[in-house]
């Protein structure tokens, strides 16, 4: 139901007392009341009718009413069930089965052209034109000075004011999840800067286990105070250190050549070989010999 027919179903309910289906619903209710009890009085008059046909059929027999209940070796059974079979009784079974098939019969008419006076009744009879309803041509007396309200454009404006809403508060969560996790580093990081302050004062304010005289405790506190910086310049130096060790690790994995005596030679990297020349013409300058002569023995 569109917002259209939810405002001409509300306006014929308000100005009847009663909603349109009601209405249906009861007339359907009363038909299909009055067509219970047409079953029900269908199967007690076949009822009735099958006692009088026993009662003949006994009186047939010289059975009288007093003697009614009375059968002297199964007599009148297999009389009732001869006469069962040749009509002239109606049976029990036949009566109840008869009229439970003829119920459900008139059950599905009564549904099936039910359903089409619904369907009529609410679409031409209970009911008013849309536009009417719409443009306020049609309202009640206490209506008249009613302003009405596209109730379609409130409901697309309202969708999109819940959507921005909706990826708003998506996008906030996102950044409390970010900002906890920056708080979490932000927490863990002064942790560990705090005992690393503890650590330093401990070692400068505690002479027990250490030789440092006061003034080279007060110079090593105040050379550490920056702490940014001397963490910077040993994440320097330590980097440096790495890279001297990869270089001797990668040289001694390369030059290794095992000699007579069992040595490792190491191939002279080419700053060996720069300084090794620099220093060969530095002596031959400062003794006067020439490249590749030897000093004489005196």
């Amino acid at each position: 139901m569109n917002s259209s027919d939810y405002r001409v179903t509300a306006l014929l309910t308000e100005h009847l007392g009663f909603a349109p289906l009601t209405l249906v619903d009861e007339v359907i209710n009363a038909v299909n009341k009055i067509m219970y009890n047409c079953t029900d009085a269908l199967e007690n008059f076949l009822v009735k009718r099958r006692e009088a046909q026993l009662k003949k059929l006994r009186m047939h027999n010289g059975i009288g009413e007093d003697d009614a209940d009375i059968d002297t070796d199964g007599f009148m059974t297999d009389q009732i069930a001869a006469a069962e079979r040749n009509g002239e009784v109606f049976p029990y079974a036949e009566i109840r089965s008869g009229t439970a098939e003829l119920e459900t019969l008139l059950v599905s008419h009564v549904d099936k052209n039910f359903d089409k006076f619904e369907l009529y009744t609410l679409r031409n009879i209970l009911t008013m034109p849309r536009d009417l309803v719409e443009d306020g041509w049609v309202r009640l007396k206490h209506h008249e000075h009613l302003d009405t309200v596209d109730f379609a454009s409130v409901s697309e404006d309202s969708s999109a004011r819940i959507k921005s809403l909706i990826r708003n508060i998506s996008m906030e969560l996102q950044l409390r999840k970010l900002l906890q996790f920056q708080l979490a580093k932000a927490k863990k990081l002064v942790s560990l800067l705090t005992r690393y302050k503890h650590s330093i004062d401990s070692l400068i304010l505690t002479h027990l286990d250490t030789e440092l005289s006061p003034d080279s405790a007060r110079i090593l506190k105040e050379n550490l105070t920056p702490m940014n910086e001397n963490i910077y310049y040993l994440l320097s130096q330590l980097n440096d250190l790495i890279e001297q060790a990869l270089r001797l690790k990668q040289t001694f994995t390369k030059d290794t050549a095992l000699k007579e005596g069992g040595q490792v030679q190491f191939w002279p990297t080419n700053r060996e070989d720069y300084i090794r020349e620099k220093t060969i013409k530095l002596l031959e300058n400062i003794t006067g010999t020439s490249p590749g002569s030897r000093p004489s023995a005196a």
